[in-house]
């Protein structure tokens, strides 16, 4: 059992990181406190503080929820064997990325993500590697025939794809955008390949 599933098995726990999220989400780690946070999520400070010893404590658990969620949904998308090779890679980049094109504070809760180093510590660039693993293992097994070979490996293909979501992840103007890029970097890596 992950921590994000026993989250949810405490639902006192799992109602203090869903506020939590939506303050760190709205106001960043600097501008967010303890006090809003506990409001937030109609406990008292103290209460808070006995499940949370510090912010960043709390930041790191709701950043790690955050994560677990998106990693599962994630596997989940490329698990569907009704959708296409493309169709699942589309997929899972939407829901890995897709979540942080749509709303502002959906966006700036990404940006957080991408630049709290010093309240992660290496826990964003795991999750980043972590994700980039099962991408380049779901390509390799699921991969319509002639597109890997000696000079395009999985890896190469996973990066091209990340790399782009990450890109059209700042650029598209809304999530259907967003998915129709991917898409088409799709479509065009396995034309390339026939």
């Amino acid at each position: 059992m992950t921590s994000s599933e026993m989250d949810y098995d405490d639902p006192k726990r799992a109602a203090v990181l869903a506020a939590a999220l939506g303050q760190f989400g709205r106001y960043g780690f600097q501008k967010t406190s303890m006090e809003a946070v506990a409001k937030a999520a109609g406990i008292s400070r103290p209460a808070l503080y006995l499940r949370f010893s510090n912010k960043e404590q709390l930041y790191r658990a709701t950043m790690q929820g955050v994560m677990e969620r998106a990693q599962q949904a994630m596997e989940a998308r490329f698990a569907d064997a009704a959708l296409s090779f493309e169709e699942r890679i589309v997929a899972a980049l939407d829901a890995l990325m897709g979540q942080y094109v749509e709303s502002q504070v959906s966006r700036d809760l990404g940006e957080l993500l991408e630049n709290s180093g010093p309240q992660l510590g290496s826990m964003f660039h795991d999750y980043q590697e972590r994700a980039r693993t099962t991408i380049s293992a779901q390509i390799d097994a699921l991969a319509p025939p002639g597109l890997l070979n000696e000079e395009l490996a999985a890896d190469d293909v996973m990066d091209v794809l990340f790399s782009a979501a990450l890109t059209y992840k700042q650029t598209a103007a809304d999530r259907a955008e967003f998915r129709d890029r991917i898409s088409r970097a799709v479509r065009l890596l396995c034309r390339t390949a026939d």
